[in-house]
């Protein structure tokens, strides 16, 4: 039996950033989960951020967060031979463990079309934690009711959002594109 995407596709599709990562050549430098140098993997703020998210994840919905919700799938960016960051599994790693996941890293950037159809064929909630720079192309493919509020970037020296898609009531495959501070870390910012 062939199901329709809006039978099966999830309630809630929720997307972050990699967190912090190192400088251009200069500190702070990117450690490993080892805590060996690493110009690709997060700095100590990122891997704080990290596992800050794990605990807001494993809590979630909040009543301060209603629109996030614990994910049951976590998609990630592995690294590649021309994209070599492992932020992104950096950071979806401690969430993955805290909620018992695997981490999904079939799709590598310039494949957003894919990820979104794989993305509406399920039915769980799902956390994709992404590159920035290609963060709002991926959820421009996604039907978003409000794709005007949707920026045209990811802010550069935002870590600490999430943007979300909450699903619409009706017949029609919809969402609704939502700015969610994270609030984790002392610096985080509320969204303009």
């Amino acid at each position: 039996m062939n199901q329709k995407a809006t039978d099966i596709a999830p309630e809630v599709i929720m997307f972050v950033r990699h967190g912090e990562k190192p400088g251009e050549d200069t500190e702070p430098h990117g450690v490993n989960a080892e805590g060996k140098h690493d110009g690709h993997s997060l700095s100590v703020l990122g891997w704080t951020r990290a596992g800050a998210l794990a605990g807001f994840f494993a809590h979630a919905p909040s009543e301060a967060h209603p629109h996030v919700v614990k994910p049951e799938r976590i998609l990630a960016t592995r690294p590649t031979p021309d994209a070599k960051s492992k932020r992104e599994i950096d950071t979806a790693t401690p969430t993955a463990r805290r909620l018992n996941l695997e981490i999904e890293d079939d799709h590598t950037h310039g494949n957003e079309s894919n990820l979104v159809s794989e993305v509406l064929g399920r039915p769980e909630s799902t956390l994709i934690v992404w590159h920035h720079g290609t963060m709002a192309k991926i959820v421009r493919h996604f039907p978003v009711v409000n794709k005007e509020d949707i920026p045209h970037r990811w802010p550069d020296e935002r870590f600490d959002l999430i943007w979300v898609l909450v699903r619409q009531p009706g017949d029609e495959l919809a969402y609704r594109f939502v700015v969610v501070p994270q609030l984790l870390l002392a610096d985080d910012v509320e969204t303009e």
